[in-house]
């Protein structure tokens, strides 16, 4: 597995437990310790992405993650000019 690869584990793995924390907030919405805990996965999966951002471009997965300008993807490479195994 490649390193860009490995960040995009480690941010993926941040995104599934915000998601199941607020799942659990949903039924539990005064759980003082679950909303903390959503907030520092949230934080730290912000100091991932921002990482990831300075290694390797722009993490964009939806357009919510798109800031500044939009277009700047298409300076990335696209998906025929990727090297196996990236």
């Amino acid at each position: 597995m490649s390193e860009k690869a490995r960040w995009k584990r480690m941010i993926h793995a941040y995104d599934f437990a915000i998601l199941e924390v607020e799942m659990y907030l949903d039924t539990h919405p005064r759980d003082t310790k679950a909303l903390q805990l959503r907030e520092d996965y949230k934080r730290k999966r912000k100091q991932l992405v921002d990482a990831y951002t300075q290694k390797f471009g722009p993490y964009i997965v939806t357009t919510d993650d798109v800031r500044g300008n939009c277009w700047t993807w298409v300076n990335d490479p696209w998906p025929w000019e990727y090297v196996r195994g990236e």
